[in-house]
């Protein structure tokens, strides 16, 4: 009979510990992707500032960051209707490239490139950028792991225990 129970406890003990492993994995991920989303919102964040350096250097100045202001605009919208990282990484993307198109064109300019304040800007998007890539590598690692982990549960008995579905990949 003691070794009844004792089977019973240990079966007892490791799905609770998978259920805290995974709880911690989901609040990991959690974590990451309210990370990634300040890091995209600080370096948009610094897009005015660009425009208002560069206005005095580039013609068709609006026409350049039209694009920009438009996808930021839609960027505020997903953000305030609480839409996930996944939903909107798309806009982050174009928002991307678009800073991209935006640097392209302004280091063509011999005076605005020696511009101290334009040359801040410059490394600290690239810093965001940085830390942004970093970060989505991170999440990307730990999403593959806890999809293992739900795959893992979803082929033993613990899914009658556990009601946690997969997250999706970026």
């Amino acid at each position: 009979m003691n070794i009844i129970y004792y089977i019973i406890w240990t079966l007892f003990l490791l799905l609770f510990l998978y259920y805290i492993f995974l709880k911690y994995t989901e609040n990991k991920i959690n974590n990451l992707e309210g990370k990634i989303k300040n890091l995209f919102l600080e370096r948009t964040s610094l897009i005015p500032s660009v425009y208002e350096i560069s206005d005095k250097y580039l013609n068709k100045h609006n026409e350049i960051f039209n694009e920009i202001l438009s996808l930021r605009k839609k960027e505020f919208s997903e953000t305030n209707n609480n839409i996930d990282l996944v939903h909107s990484i798309n806009t982050k993307k174009l928002i991307h490239h678009e800073i991209n198109f935006i640097f392209k064109i302004c280091n063509k300019h011999n005076k605005l490139i020696k511009e101290a304040k334009f040359i801040y800007l410059r490394n600290l998007i690239i810093k965001k950028s940085s830390d942004i890539w970093n970060n989505l590598e991170l999440y990307k690692n730990a999403i593959n792991k806890f999809n293992k982990l739900i795959f893992y549960k979803n082929t033993t008995v613990i899914w009658l225990f556990f009601p946690i579905s997969k997250k999706e990949k970026i």
